[in-house]
């Protein structure tokens, strides 16, 4: 809640709370709730309150350090306009999650937080965690990579401004059985828009110094089928492992 921000701005009584209706979503899908606005002792006008969608990242410095941040995937704004003494307004809003939004896993976490349209207007105690779960593609192509013979390790999401598409999730996975004496290591990573999900499979072989390998493959969206999906990744794994 913003109860403090707004006693420091001399708005004693005020209150804001954001209620969020659902707590997991795919990427591509929506947010809602609503924010609750308390008056207090006097008359107040508020031009805008902000709802974010934030997910921490590894986050790529000027010196080449990498440190994890918080980034803004996403965002409502709401005008109250005017908030008279002792009323309370009910506001919808509708964050719409973009399909670049990291799923949360390992350290990877996203929050839903508020703030007032004002610098350093921010209440750092103001984290609703949601769960941002794979898209039924993504969860196709990775179950069917640990039906291969890999387990998950890890699941971090790097960001790079400088990049087309600033955030890349990788999806680690480690072999078992006869595939850890081939394969150091496994990963994952999607790229996808509304018709198509671009699936890039790198794995490292610096235990036999053959290096980093690559193969792709593509998926129409709504492509979830077990033996079309095995197969595509299977089709992957023949060229890695060559």
């Amino acid at each position: 809640m913003l109860n403090k921000m707004f006693e420091r701005l001399g708005v004693g009584g005020l209150k804001v709370e954001t209620v969020v209706d659902n707590h997991e979503v795919r990427p591509g899908g929506q947010i809602t709730g609503n924010m609750i606005i308390s008056g207090g002792a006097s008359e107040w006008n508020c031009d805008g309150l902000i709802v974010e969608l934030q997910t921490l990242c590894l986050v790529k410095m000027t010196d080449g350090e990498t440190v994890p941040k918080m980034v803004v995937m996403a965002n409502s704004a709401i005008c109250p306009g005017r908030i008279l003494p002792g009323s309370e307004q009910n506001m919808p809003f509708v964050i719409e999650v973009p399909l670049t939004t990291p799923v949360t896993g390992g350290v990877t976490r996203s929050v839903i937080t508020t703030r007032l349209d004002l610098e350093m207007a921010v209440d750092p105690t103001d984290h609703d965690p949601v769960t941002i779960l794979p898209t039924d593609e993504m969860k196709a192509v990775l179950d069917s990579v640990a039906a291969q013979g890999f387990r998950s390790c890890a699941a971090d999401a790097q960001y790079q401004h400088q990049r087309s598409v600033p955030i890349r999730q990788d999806f680690d996975f480690r072999p078992t059985g006869e595939l850890q004496s081939r394969i150091h290591e496994l990963e994952v990573s999607f790229a996808q828009n509304n018709e198509t999900v671009n699936v890039t499979l790198t794995v490292d072989r610096k235990l036999d110094n053959r290096g980093e390998r690559e193969a792709f493959f593509t998926i129409m969206k709504g492509q979830t089928d077990p033996e079309a999906v095995s197969a595509a990744v299977k089709g992957a794994m023949v060229t890695l492992t060559r």
